[in-house]
Parts: C-alpha cells; structure tokens; sequence
C-alpha cells in the first residue's frame, strides 16, 4: 500500500496516474465519452498493479441519517485517492468543487481530476488537490483555494 502522506510516494503515485491518462489519451484520441475513458483508465492503472475499484458508493447524511443519493466516485485508487474523470472542453470551478466534496464525503485527503476533453491533458487536462481539513467550508470563489491545495504537476 502507498502512504500519501509521504510527499515522494504520492507524488509518484500521480506520476503513475499521468502516465496511464496518457496512454489511455492517445490510444483512445478525443471525443469519446467518459465511460470509454474510465474502463480504458482502470485496465491501465490494474497493469500497474495499483489498486483500483470504480463507481464508488459515496455516504451521504443529513443530521445523522442517510440520505440515499446515487453519488458515486469515479474512481478510488489504493482506497486513498479519489480520482473523478471528465469529457468536456474545458475544466471549470464546478468540477474541482465537485471532487473536493466527493473527497470531503468520503473522508479522503487526495483527490484529482482528469479531464480527457481537452487536447494535452498533461499540461491543461489534470488538477491533483489536497484537502487537509474535512470540516472547511467552501463558501464563496474567493476563499475556493485558500481551503485546499491544488498541486500542479507536468
């Protein structure tokens, strides 16, 4: 199992991730809908030999009870990294909002995001984020990326 918490290892980690992206980018080309991407991302992260489960549940209460939401992560990868995959043209706001609550539900401190619709995804199509506190509360975009840490990597 891969300790995140060591900079080095998670580093490498997402190095391997990247690696895989782009194989998958290239075997697959553009256009494609993100579930082509997603089963071609897992055979390549199994090659690996990284632990990978799909389509994860993703606990959700309201006062203490359940509410019963179909939310579901992408990806988990060696139970620590959540991983939510994209098809679009661009990669906005929403989205890094999107896996930072997955990441906040789920009780996960490291989180990225692939967007397999924008050409290059190695320098424009991902955003690893690291969130160090599950109680923040993101309230408005001024405060977004003072809550957690986007880390940039190519």
């Amino acid at each position: 199992m891969i300790d995140l918490a060591d900079e080095k290892q998670r580093l490498a980690l997402f190095y391997r991730i990247r690696g895989a992206a782009i194989t998958v980018e290239k075997n697959l080309g553009p256009y494609m809908v993100e579930k082509y991407y997603e089963k071609a991302l897992i055979m390549e992260l199994k090659s690996l030999g990284l632990s990978v489960e799909s389509q994860v549940a993703i606990p959700t209460f309201y006062k203490g009870e359940p509410l019963e939401l179909d939310l579901f992560a992408d990806l988990l990868i060696e139970n620590e990294l959540v991983v939510e995959l994209k098809a679009t043209h661009s990669m906005e706001k929403s989205h890094m909002r999107q896996l930072l609550t997955y990441m906040k539900l789920m009780r996960k401190h490291y989180g990225l995001i692939i967007n397999f619709g924008i050409s290059f995804i190695s320098k424009y199509g991902m955003k690893a984020m690291v969130l160090s506190n599950f109680d923040d509360v993101v309230k408005t975009d001024s405060d977004f990326e003072d809550k957690i840490g986007l880390v940039a990597f190519s």
